[in-house]
């Protein structure tokens, strides 16, 4: 592969805990490509991180998921209303976290009662 230098190889143990799998788990092996050299700086742990760092993306996938069974929607409904609607959830998923408030629902609330607070949000204001 043009550019890359190390091939980082990765097992990855999923347990089920729900389902019809559930109590098996699974072994899967998967390899990721990069650009960086294996040095000093870059170590195991430094390439390690970084898998693990996709996996955390993957728990907020989860959520939205879970929320708003958009892997359901996706299957059922026209794709462009479905990307719409995905783009919108993702705007609020973001402005929700940078709000700081824990309470979806009271984040909600707090935004149909405040437009200002939403403008302020969309400019990248802290509120």
């Amino acid at each position: 592969m043009f550019g890359a230098h190390t091939l980082v190889r990765t097992w990855r143990k999923t347990e089920y805990l729900a389902g019809k799998l559930k109590g098996t788990t699974s072994m899967e092996i998967s390899y990721h490509a990069s650009s960086v050299r294996i040095d000093a700086r870059h170590d195991a742990g430094f390439f390690a991180d970084g898998v693990r760092g996709e996996w955390s993306v993957e728990k907020y996938h989860a959520r939205r998921d879970g929320t708003y069974c958009e892997d359901i929607r996706t299957r059922r409904c026209d794709e462009n209303v479905t990307g719409a609607l995905m783009l919108a959830r993702t705007l609020a998923l973001y402005f929700f976290a940078k709000s700081g408030m824990s309470n979806c629902q009271a984040f909600k609330e707090k935004m149909q009662a405040n437009p200002d607070m939403v403008f302020d949000l969309v400019m990248g204001k802290e509120v």
